[in-house]
């Protein structure tokens, strides 16, 4: 008899551990949780609250993105029946992500809360999404807004860990219930330190630019809304959209690019305006040829005045802590309305390269402090040959495993620049003017005078005169918009 129980026992033991090793690698076990959880939750009465992306007027909720990233930061997320891996910033990140429909427990002084992400799709295709929070009425009073502010102080961590640069684009007006922004991850590797500029000029925007981050108590204080307005101007490839991108990047601000031809009219510019965030950097490109459109085509989508009141009209001061960048290739081809004092606070001017300039790049881009070379590219940079940095960098990229075969092509380019400058030059002047001189230039040829050598010696006197008024034009400060009143004028 004894046997018998201790084999019924033993059995019973083995039957145990067979039962729970099969449950436990196979989905047996996850359908028991998930019954015993449906049935726990019939025993209890749940508060549910609903936070949508969008406000009705399609501004972003910004408890909605802190919410998100705090539950995507959540360890649980990988317990979820449906999950998307997504790449992140490093190449060997991989992120989480939870997906629709699904639903995420997490658990706060005790308490047991679920959230569910819900896409509700609309006649016109589009989704509305939200997230629900569940969360029993009897635990409702006690921890609500700690949780709430334990997510608030969460994200923070999140974004002080992450400090992630994203880049927004507008999209078309169709898909305006999903949010007309679309956004990337901005990856661009321009910082203040690598862009090439005057180490003044430099020295003098970084300080603006930290005066306008500590200055909001001081904007209050004057009744003004907490903004900064740039303008960008010079020819293609001097760098105004590198100059951005470092700009971004030594604030910490987003970037959300304003596709003027996407916009619809006056409201949607201004709808787009409410959709962007705070600690943001708008950026309108190629301002005077949008103008210019706009002068020979009236009927564009977007008027003048829809324009300047993007700028500084009474919807400007819907988001603080907000930089705008406009460039163009000249501010002189933009009407003085549009960059007047309050509109435009700083104008910064990126003139074509020069020999210091050139000096910048041959350090960065061939290793070189210096080279015989050197001599020679300064004297034909003095005679008034020019090329932008874009051409410069590319020469210098192009041969960058030759430093000398690279400065002997920017000679050159340089050379081919300044005869093509001189020969507009020449061919603008009257043709029977230009035989004389051409007849009387010989003659002094003739008698050891070398006429081209004359008139690279004057263009490069007018290229002087011109470099010192550029200089003294690269960084304006409207005095009257100077935020903390420490930037230089």
């Amino acid at each position: 008899m004894f046997l018998a129980n201790l084999s019924l026992l033993i059995f019973s033991v083995v039957l145990l551990v067979v039962v729970f090793r099969i449950l436990w690698k196979t989905s047996l076990i996850h359908s028991l949780k998930k019954s015993w959880r449906f049935v726990e939750e019939k025993c209890y009465v749940y508060q549910f609250y609903r936070v949508p992306k969008f406000n009705d007027n399609m501004q972003e909720n910004q408890l909605y993105r802190k919410v998100y990233a705090y539950l995507n930061s959540l360890p649980c997320v990988e317990d979820s029946d449906f999950a998307n891996l997504f790449s992140g910033t490093k190449s060997t990140e991989i992120n989480l992500i939870l997906d629709e429909n699904q639903t995420l427990a997490d658990q706060f002084l005790g308490a047991r809360v679920y959230w569910k992400i819900e896409n509700r799709r609309s006649d016109g295709g589009g989704g509305e999404k939200s997230l629900v929070l569940k969360i029993r009425k009897n635990d409702k009073r006690r921890i609500l807004v700690p949780y709430l502010q334990n997510i608030h102080q969460a994200f923070d961590e999140i974004e002080q860990k992450r400090k992630e640069v994203r880049l927004f684009v507008n999209v078309e007006n169709g898909l305006q219930r999903d949010g007309r922004w679309r956004s990337t991850s901005f990856t661009h590797p321009a910082t203040m330190d690598t862009i090439v500029m005057d180490a003044d000029l430099k020295t003098r925007i970084k300080s603006d630019l930290e005066n306008f981050l500590k200055s909001r108590q001081y904007y209050h204080r004057l009744g003004r809304v907490w903004k900064r307005s740039y303008l960008l101007y010079g020819s293609a490839g001097t760098g105004k959209s590198t100059f951005v991108a470092a700009m971004a990047k030594f604030l910490s601000y987003d970037i959300y690019e304003v596709n003027l031809h996407k916009v619809q009219n006056d409201a949607d510019l201004k709808y787009l305006l409410l959709q962007t965030t705070k600690k943001s950097i708008l950026v309108v490109e190629d301002l005077d040829r949008y103008l210019d459109e706009k002068k020979s085509s009236p009927a564009a989508a977007i008027s003048i005045s829809g324009i300047l009141n993007f700028m500084d009209g009474i919807f400007s001061c819907c988001g603080e802590e907000r930089v705008m960048v406009f460039t163009a290739s000249s501010k002189e081809n933009i009407g003085a309305c549009v960059i007047r004092p309050g509109r435009i606070d700083v104008h910064i001017n990126f003139p074509l390269c020069d020999f210091t300039a050139f000096k910048s790049l041959a350090g960065s881009h061939l290793g070189l402090k210096d080279h015989k070379l050197f001599p020679q590219v300064e004297e034909i940079f003095q005679t008034g040959a020019t090329l932008s940095p874009a051409e410069i960098c590319e020469i210098m990229i192009s041969n960058r495993g030759s430093p000398s075969r690279a400065l002997k092509t920017v000679i050159t380019a340089l050379q081919g620049n300044l005869a093509g400058r001189i020969g507009r030059r020449l061919s603008g002047s009257g043709s029977g003017r230009y035989t004389d001189e051409t007849d009387e230039h010989a003659k002094e040829g003739q008698s050891g005078i070398h006429p081209m050598k004359e008139i690279k010696n004057l263009y490069g006197l007018l290229r002087a005169r011109s470099s010192r008024k550029a200089s003294l034009d690269k960084f304006d400060v409207d005095p009257e918009n100077s935020g903390s009143g420490h930037g230089a004028s």
